[in-house]
């Protein structure tokens, strides 16, 4: 037996099927006066499970539009990181070609300064010998002087002896 079956009994009316609408409520004729109460209710907690299903809807729409927002964005951002490493790894390129050109640079200038303290012991050095052959080349003339000296001296005392 049916639950409409019951409440027909209970009220000993003959069941019509024509009913009224209030409120958004159907009440049927014969309907025993409480149970119109519970019928409000249900018919509230239809009206919020539909509130909560275009929730729910309005919700997931949002939901998907945000996400395509994101997945746009992620996409936008990983074209930027490609970049960016692209970026990267030039600089990296860039850096490791100056570091090599510095180093070869460094080392052309330890090897310039090698020679440099070399000509500078070389120079030295070849001032060291002008200075020798200077004071040689000195002594030298002063021993030619004196060898000329001596030689005319004897001329010259013997011209005067004989005047």
């Amino acid at each position: 037996m049916g639950y409409l079956d019951r409440i027909y009994e209970q009220t000993s009316e003959q069941p019509s099927f024509r009913s009224e609408v209030t409120e958004a409520v159907v009440r049927f004729p014969g309907m025993p006066k409480g149970y119109g109460a519970v019928l409000d209710l249900v018919s509230q907690a239809a009206e919020a499970v539909r509130n909560i299903e275009n929730s729910a809807s309005e919700a997931e729409r949002t939901s998907y539009q945000k996400i395509e927002l994101a997945e746009k964005r992620i996409a936008e951002l990983e074209g930027e990181l490609r970049s960016a490493q692209i970026c990267i790894g030039e600089a990296r390129h860039k850096f490791k070609e100056a570091d090599d050109a510095a180093r070869t640079g460094k080392s052309r200038l330890e090897t310039a300064e090698r020679k440099i303290c070399e000509l500078e012991m070389r120079a030295r050095t070849a001032e060291a010998q002008a200075k020798e052959n200077a004071n040689a080349l000195a002594r030298i003339e002063e021993a030619i002087r004196t060898k000329l000296l001596e030689k005319r001296i004897p001329a010259h005392t013997a011209r005067l002896n004989a005047n």
